[in-house]
Parts: structure tokens; C-alpha cells; sequence
């Protein structure tokens, strides 16, 4: 429920992890499966030496050449390379990438054919396909991969990259922003925050300098929302189709605006003409149903989820007295248009009092939350045989 306090303060992890040679953080959501693969620099030496060091470098450049092959991302996947970075706090090379998650058994059946055995990738996991597909990786990899909440690991992920790498946190000017480029970054302290995560479907949380967080709401209306009602409405075939059809479309094509219904600006309540007073509210005249685009249609969706989480994130946000609210996720992920939207309605619907925060690596914290418990745990331990 939207304004309830879901769970308790929990505590994530602190500080830098020393991480195995080889570890791999998977992060299997609704929609979307990311992956951060880190590789340690194991030095010249590696070159010529033998024994175990020698058998490391050996799996290292077999993952390589996958990270490396354009076969390896399928239909529906892709790496991020330009997110990806070396980090000299953690001693090695970060890779990253992400495909849909209903094209898990492939992942999974490409796994047990990479010739890397599966209990020296060190993986750890999280999100709830985590939970469902347990029994199917460790039956096809004889491994039972550590599993660990992703709220803890969403927040963990972010206290994580915020000392690794700088600068992290950015802010936009949404009258502008349509490139990276524009983006105004920014090293100030924002304890305590209001991290809104969008994934298949919104949490919020409220987390704090020590380490703590808390979920205070939600809601069903994700990124999740957005493909299926895209998909139904136009026929797109993946996540990526539906983004780029919304990236060509014009919302007020079909979304009903106050402009539409008054003329002009209801200036007794300072709401401008262009203000959406109906999402897709345009659908119930039988001649805008005729003129409307497939573009115009996923354009509509992108922006009905978007206004609909900053107008939540900014009542949380005033309930529980934060100044910085942040928002992550997949769905932010080379979304511009949402970027600017989000910044927009903080904007609006908080009078200019609240600006929308993003972090760079949106949509992998979670990965990087499960790729750090790897230094807790030994990761992967042989399966013990079902009876």
C-alpha cells in the first residue's frame, strides 16, 4: 500500500569488499535480468606463471571472449559498455549487461556451455527470480548460488558506487535534457533519501547515513505496466521495441489535456493548458482513436507511468520530511524521456521545492549489492544431492 511502512529499518552492508578473482552479481527482476561480471587484474605475472593463478587467468579470458562476442546477448539482450569501468578500490574490471528475463533458460542453458565451472564464477543473486528459478540453475549447474534480498542489495548496490566511483549522482534540467551531456553532477552528502526504484513494478524507500533503510510504499504501476500496455496497444515484440516506438511518439495525441477541457489554463488552480488532465483520455473520441499513432500510444504509456510515480514519490517524500529523493532502476536505463519527466513533475508538483536526483549506473545496483556479498560468502557451493 502506497502509504503504509512496508518493513522495518534493515541494514545493508558497509564498506569496500575484497572480492574473489572471479565474481559475478545477478540481479533476475520481473522484466529484466541484469549481470556485473568482475574480473581482478591479476598483473604480468599471470602471463607466464603456472598452477591455480594460471588456471584463474585461463577462465578469465574465456569470460572475456563471451563479455566480447555480440552472440552472447541474444534477441533481447545487450551490454552496457559505456557504464562499464575499472576500479582500482576493488582491484579489477567491472562488465555489465542485461537481457529479459523470459529468456532465462537460455542464460541458463548457455551457462553450463561456457567450459567456466559454475562454482568458480562465484555467483550470488537476487531479486525474486532468485527465489524461482533456485532449483532449476542448481539442477542444470550442481551449484546452490547464495540468494539475498534486493532491497537490501538495491541499497547496499548504491552506498557501494557512491565510493567507487565519482560522480554517481546527477541532476537535470528537464526544459533541456534530451543527452548525457546535460547532466549536472553532484558530490554533496543526501542522507537521508528517498530511493524510488523502478523496476517491473515501484518501491520506495527511505534510507539513512548508517546504513539502514525502510520500504514506506509502492506501487504496481512500473516499468512492467508500461511494456505490457505497450505491447497489447501496438504489437511490439520486446522491452526495446516499446522504448524506441515512445521515443517517436507525441503524448498529446492521445492523452486528454486541461487545455482540452477548459480552453486554455485553469488558472484558478494554476494548472497550464498542456497539463494531462486524462492519460489516453484522447481514446474516447471515435476521430483521435483514427489520427493516433503506435508511437503516440507508447508515448502516452511511458508518460502515465512516469507522472504517476513522481506525483507518489513527491507525497512520500513530504510525509516523511526528505529534501533529496532518488530514482533508480532498469526502467531508467537510457530512458531520457522519463529522466526529464520525473524531473518535471518533482518540479511541479512540489512547487520547486523538491529536485528529482538519478544515478548513473541506474538499474544495476542491485547487481552490484549481490556481487559484493560474493566477499562475504564463498558464493557457490556444490549442490547437496536431492534424495
Amino acid at each position: 500500500q502506497p502509504f503504509t511502512v512496508m518493513a522495518a529499518r534493515r541494514r545493508s552492508v558497509l564498506g569496500t569488499p575484497t572480492l574473489p578473482d572471479i565474481a559475478c552479481g545477478i540481479d533476475i527482476g520481473g522484466t529484466l535480468c541484469k549481470i556485473c561480471l568482475f574480473l581482478r587484474d591479476l598483473g604480468d605475472d599471470a602471463v607466464e606463471s603456472s598452477g591455480p593463478l594460471r588456471a584463474t587467468r585461463v577462465l578469465q579470458e574465456r569470460l572475456r571472449a563471451l563479455v566480447d562476442s555480440p552472440e552472447t546477448y541474444g534477441k533481447t539482450g545487450r551490454r552496457d559498455k559505456q557504464l562499464e569501468f575499472h576500479s582500482s578500490e576493488i582491484g579489477g574490471q567491472v562488465f555489465l549487461a542485461v537481457f529479459e528475463t523470459r529468456m532465462m533458460p537460455t542464460f541458463i542453458d548457455m551457462l553450463k556451455t561456457i567450459e567456466v565451472p559454475a562454482e568458480e564464477l562465484n555467483l550470488s543473486w537476487t531479486g525474486g527470480g532468485a527465489r524461482k528459478f533456485a532449483r532449476r540453475v542448481q539442477e542444470a549447474l550442481g551449484v546452490e548460488i547464495p540468494r539475498h534480498d534486493e532491497l537490501d542489495c538495491l541499497v547496499h548496490g548504491i552506498n557501494l558506487l557512491l565510493d567507487l566511483t565519482e560522480p554517481q549522482i546527477y541532476c537535470v534540467d528537464y526544459k533541456t535534457y534530451s543527452e548525457v551531456q546535460n547532466r549536472t553532477y553532484m558530490t554533496e552528502p543526501i542522507f537521508p533519501y528517498l530511493l524510488v526504484n523502478i523496476g517491473s513494478g515501484v518501491s520506495i524507500l527511505l534510507v539513512h547515513e548508517d546504513g539502514t533503510s525502510e520500504r514506506v510504499g509502492g506501487t504496481s504501476l512500473g516499468g512492467a505496466t508500461f511494456y505490457g500496455l505497450t505491447a497489447m496497444l501496438t504489437g511490439c515484440d520486446s522491452y526495446e521495441q516499446a522504448m524506441t516506438l515512445a521515443q517517436q511518439g507525441t503524448a498529446a495525441n492521445a492523452d486528454l489535456l486541461v487545455g482540452d477541457i477548459y480552453g486554455g489554463d485553469y488558472s484558478e488552480f494554476q494548472l497550464p493548458a498542456d497539463l494531462v488532465a486524462a492519460s489516453l483520455g484522447k481514446l474516447c473520441r471515435p476521430n483521435a482513436r483514427k489520427k493516433v499513432s503506435k508511437a503516440d500510444l507508447a508515448r502516452a504509456v511511458l508518460d502515465m507511468i512516469t507522472n504517476n510515480v513522481g506525483s507518489l514519490a513527491r507525497l512520500l517524500a513530504k510525509q516523511h520530511s526528505v529534501t533529496h529523493v532518488v530514482f533508480v532502476g532498469s526502467f531508467l536505463n537510457s530512458n531520457q524521456l522519463s529522466i526529464a519527466r520525473l524531473a518535471y513533475a518533482m518540479d511541479f508538483w512540489s512547487g520547486g521545492k523538491l529536485q528529482a536526483l538519478f544515478l548513473k549506473h541506474e538499474g544495476y545496483f542491485g547487481t552490484f549489492g549481490a556481487l559484493a556479498w560474493t566477499a562475504a560468502n564463498s558464493a557457490c557451493a556444490p549442490a547437496e544431492p536431492r534424495q
